[in-house]
């Protein structure tokens, strides 16, 4: 009998686990992925019709629904790994008797889900814009495609964190679940870094994210340009807190276990 890689095991616990994450996201009935995807495109219709109704005009050369949808999905995904992550080992902690399922499994399982969940949210949306006859294609699509992929980086090196710190201090999931909300209004989704007056514009730069949305409107939308991205601000923002949490894993991984 052949022995079995780390790597083999590692992706049949990873994608065991998906699949007992999808049961218990969505169920067995239909309704619960129709959910995953009507949740985001409503927000869009909403905030669409609010903006219709106050400035028709505020942003020429957009069509600002796909500018909402390119700044939801992408924010969706970040938030939902990040709070996904901080309870993804106290929902999982019945499976670490299993000697193969190790805790740091459980967040590569809800970030595949997560980023599954927005593939198909994005496909939907194209498929509706095409539709409705809006412009939907990216004027660098590899641009828009990198800063993604370098989302998904940094969402899971900020998961991976907070999923530690909040194993030992229940309150931290709860804090950051609150901060949630303001960090919904500070991240670009709504408006462009330069329609903000100068000190707003300084205030919303502290904040990562933002930058991550302004690099893919400004990759996607031929008015619009990447000229407040600092994308060495990112890679700090991506690379600190990927190793931190992947040190301290390391270092409390028994205390998981055992707790």
């Amino acid at each position: 009998m052949t022995k079995r890689t780390s790597l083999s095991i590692f992706s049949s616990v990873v994608f065991a686990l998906f699949l007992r994450e999808v049961q218990t996201r969505f169920g067995t009935k239909r309704l619960g992925y129709f959910w995953a995807i009507i949740d985001p495109l409503s927000m869009v219709i909403i905030f669409s019709l609010v903006k219709s109704a106050l400035a028709d005009k505020s942003m020429p050369g957009i069509d600002y629904p796909v500018f909402l949808a390119t700044g939801f999905l992408t924010f969706n995904f970040f938030k939902a790994v990040m709070n996904g992550s901080m309870s993804s080992f106290d929902a999982n902690r019945a499976l670490f008797s299993y000697k193969q399922v190790k805790p740091v499994d459980t967040l590569f399982s809800r970030f595949l889900l997560e980023f599954l969940v927005m593939f198909a949210a994005i496909i939907v949306f194209i498929c509706f814009g095409m539709y409705v006859g809006f412009s939907i294609i990216p004027k660098d699509f590899s641009m828009v495609l990198f800063a993604v992929v370098w989302l998904g980086v940094f969402a899971f090196g900020i998961g991976i964190l907070f999923a530690v710190i909040a194993s030992f201090y229940e309150t931290f999931a709860k804090i950051i679940s609150f901060l949630s909300t303001p960090l919904f209004f500070l991240s670009g989704l709504l408006y462009t870094v330069e329609s903000l007056p100068q000190t707003a514009r300084e205030i919303v730069l502290y904040n990562p994210v933002i930058h991550f949305i302004e690099m893919i409107h400004g990759n996607y939308f031929l008015v619009l340009d990447t000229q407040y991205v600092d994308y060495e601000y990112m890679m700090y923002w991506t690379v600190i807190p990927l190793f931190f949490g992947l040190y301290f894993y390391k270092k409390s991984q028994n205390k998981i276990l055992s707790s």
